[in-house]
């Protein structure tokens, strides 16, 4: 018997992709009679709720408004379960899949109990010999990159398998067994880094995210520079370290947390969103802010099963986010990042 996949389709206004789409979840290698297709819509505005209300042999659930990324996936997650799903696969509005995708992502995670999460590699739709994404990276600083991208897939050697941080959350199979055991996407954070504490939540537990070479998925990626995002971006950072990371690493890690503060107000107040910056400071003093970091701090450390030290073995020192490419940072700044953080991970063996 194949385990029965639930995939997690989280749609808002990207109507002009879902033939495409459709087209390729149908073409997949998979049994079709083990695969559960949950379309959850976030309140679009361009028709695509009554698109796939027309559309036969899915699951429809609609919203009337744009929940974000966690609660919006957290809904199709929760039906998956209720109807005895297996893995649940989250498929990004803007992404197809390889007709071997499901298969391949299926097999690895079958292979081993371990592992909790198995990203497909994601490439460039519109050129598909460049590399979007190869896992999640994360910064001790707290920020999150995707590895590899913008790279010629012929110039990079990966590993089937191969361990990352986390897994993106547009192209990723989720063991329904560990989402039972540590819970679902968190909405508090809305937008950006959700996967990233979920894959951070994952290790904590004792499990393993990999990444399959021979899952592929194309995403028509763009990084656009909205204002909001950068918000999302800060806040999150904070909430993710404050809430996953022991008291004696946090007593490290956050005075150059405050320290880097200094250079990101200056990209800040050059790329002109300074206000939202000063926004993120303003809620993190906010009671609602502090109760969320409490009661999301117990929560989370009460499920950790390894240690700082094997958490923070994957953490990167480089800023390597390719779109945001600046001499200072890659000459001055990660060298400087780079030597600070090799001293404190020798320091960090709790």
């Amino acid at each position: 018997m194949f385990p029965k996949i639930g995939i997690v389709y989280l749609s808002w206004n990207r109507k002009q992709y879902l033939d495409e789409v459709l087209s390729a979840l149908r073409a997949q290698t998979y049994p079709q009679d083990r695969l559960e297709l949950i379309f959850v819509d976030n309140g679009s505005v361009d028709g695509t709720a009554e698109y796939l209300r027309q559309t036969e042999g899915i699951t429809f659930l609609g919203n009337a408004e744009n929940l974000g990324f966690a609660e919006g996936n957290n809904m199709g997650i929760t039906h998956a379960l209720l109807h005895g799903c297996d893995y649940v696969f989250l498929h990004n509005d803007d992404l197809k899949l390889d007709p071997n995708a499901i298969a391949e992502a299926v097999n690895l995670a079958e292979s081993d109990k371990t592992i909790g999460s198995v990203q497909s590699l994601m490439k460039l739709w519109k050129t598909p010999d460049v590399i979007n994404s190869s896992g999640g990276q994360v910064h001790f600083l707290g920020l999150g990159f995707a590895r590899d991208n913008g790279q010629k897939d012929a110039d990079v050697v990966l590993s089937d398998g191969e361990e990352i941080a986390y897994g993106s959350g547009a192209a990723i199979l989720l063991r329904a067994s560990v989402l039972q055991e540590i819970g679902l996407l968190d909405p508090y954070l809305f937008l950006y880094h959700e996967d990233l504490q979920f894959g951070w939540r994952i290790r904590l537990a004792g499990f393993r995210n990999v990444l399959s070479v021979k899952s592929i998925a194309y995403h028509d990626y763009t990084f656009k520079r909205s204002i909001q995002k950068f918000y999302w971006m800060e806040r999150n950072r904070w909430l993710v370290h404050l809430t996953c990371l022991k008291w004696q690493t946090l007593a490290l890690i956050v005075p150059l947390m405050i320290l880097f503060e200094l250079p990101l107000m200056l990209f800040a107040l050059l790329g002109g969103w300074w206000k939202e910056k000063l926004i993120v400071y303003v809620q993190m003093f906010k009671p609602s802010t502090w109760i969320y970091l409490v009661k999301t701090r117990r929560r989370i450390q009460a499920s950790r099963r390894v240690s700082d030290k094997t958490i923070v073995s994957l953490f990167q020192s480089r800023i390597a986010h390719q779109e945001t490419h600046n001499p200072l940072v890659v000459y001055v700044g990660n060298p400087s990042l780079s030597a600070l953080w090799y001293l404190l991970k020798q320091l960090i063996q709790w």
